[in-house]
Order: C-alpha cells, then structure tokens, then sequence
C-alpha cells in the first residue's frame, strides 16, 4: 500500500516508541537468561524439563545480543521467542492433569499469555522493519531533528501541558509546529519515558479559545478525536502556518 509523506513520518515517529520497549526487553531478557541457565544447571526435575529450560535460557540470551544490534528486523526475533515460549509451555509435562476445558484453560494460562504477547510484538514488528528500511531514510533525519525540538526545554514552536488521571495514567504532551506539519509527543508524566508519537496534517489538530482564555485542543485521526480542555498555550507558540 502506498502512504502519503505523512503517513511516512508518521511510521518513523511511531517507531520511536519502540526504542524503549526494546531497552526494557533487553533488561528482562537478560534477567530471565541468567534464570533459566542458573535453574538448569542445579536442576532435579526430569531431563525433557531441564532441557526446555536450558534452551529458552540460551533463546534469551541470544536474542538479547540480537536486540543490540541495529538489524531491522530483530523485533521479529523478539516475537517469535515469546511464541516459542508458548510452544515450550505447551510441551513441558508440569501441568496438573486436566479433566475439563476449562481446567485446560486454566492449567494452560502461561501458553495463552505467551502467545497472546507474542502476537502482539509481532504485529509491531512489520511496521518497526519498514520504517528503518533504506527507503525511509530521508524521514528517519526529518523525524530525529524534530525529535530533538521536543526533547529541548523552552522552544517556542513547543507547547507543553500535562492531563490524566488515576485511571488513564497522568502523560505530558508536546506539541512541535513542524510548519506544514504537527508532530505530537506523549510522555508518561515526570519521566522521558516516550508512550507515543505521531506526525499530523495541520488540519489535524486545532485550537479554540474557551470562556476561561484557556484552549481546547482537538487532535484527529481517522475517525477518532482526542480533546484536551482547560490547557495553557504560551503566547510564543505558533497556532497555525508555517515557522518563522
């Protein structure tokens, strides 16, 4: 399928949120490599659980190196670990004798989280290999130089406000005017930790002024809307058009 130059941008700054989903399964791999091989040496179960043991350990290591690297398609590695996960689950024999379905089911829980992640990091995996293909490369330097505009303090094409609230989490919001574009930033609140970023037409989002002198912040894609009301927009920061 053919995207548009936003849809391009837009790929590449979506890609930056799995910078930090990889940093952290590089962590918890780790952890769980040298588990698994610890728990395989002095192992006394029987040799088939041992050696599922001892092979998801090394699996986990060697995908942990993988992830350092900079090959594209290392998040497919990662998918597909968490599946095998499930596979070795479902082989081991350390599972109570099941009677039902639903004692299956429940004996069996591991292998549905297993798959059900795994799937999930699989779906991201296409996206994160296009969008650091040789084809993007023009967007990647486009998306990184804005990426340092949001990181920056006190930039004036920069509009900053937090919202939330114990359920939905509290997050800060960027908003870059990139001039024929807007670039939005989701942080989780006090930390760099990036939750999502994404490129819009300027048609996008919008500003309107409320009785209070505040803004209410529409951002669309698609058919959704996210609103933001009551937020503070610095006087420097540009609604609309291109940057001076």
């Amino acid at each position: 399928m053919t995207l548009s130059k936003t849809e391009r941008l837009d790929l590449v700054a979506w890609s930056y949120t799995i910078t930090g989903f990889l940093f952290r399964s590089r962590i918890s791999l780790a952890i769980l490599a040298a588990f698994c091989i610890v728990l395989s040496i002095g192992s006394t179960p029987p040799t088939r659980e041992t050696i599922l043991v001892a092979v998801l350990g090394i699996l986990s290591l060697i995908t942990v190196i993988i992830l350092w690297s900079d090959w594209r398609y290392k998040v497919y590695v990662l998918a597909s670990l968490w599946l095998l996960f499930a596979v070795g689950d479902m082989l081991s024999h350390d599972h109570p004798n099941s009677h039902t379905l639903l004692e299956w089911v429940f004996a069996h829980t591991l292998v549905l989280v297993f798959a059900l992640y795994g799937w999930g990091v699989w779906r991201r995996a296409g996206p994160y290999a296009l969008a650091n293909s040789d084809g993007f490369r023009e967007e990647r330097d486009q998306v990184e130089k804005w990426r340092k505009l949001l990181d920056a303090q006190n930039e004036p094409e920069v509009a900053e406000f937090t919202t939330g609230d114990f359920v939905t989490g509290y997050w800060t919001y960027r908003i870059l005017n990139a001039g024929t574009y807007w670039v939005v930033a989701q942080f989780k609140r006090g930390t760099k930790r990036l939750e999502s970023c994404h490129v819009y037409d300027l048609s996008s989002v919008t500003f309107s002024r409320m009785v209070s002198g505040k803004w209410l912040v529409n951002i669309s894609s698609g058919s959704r809307t996210k609103s933001f009301a009551e937020i503070e927009i610095p006087l420097s920061f540009p609604l609309s058009g291109p940057m001076s």
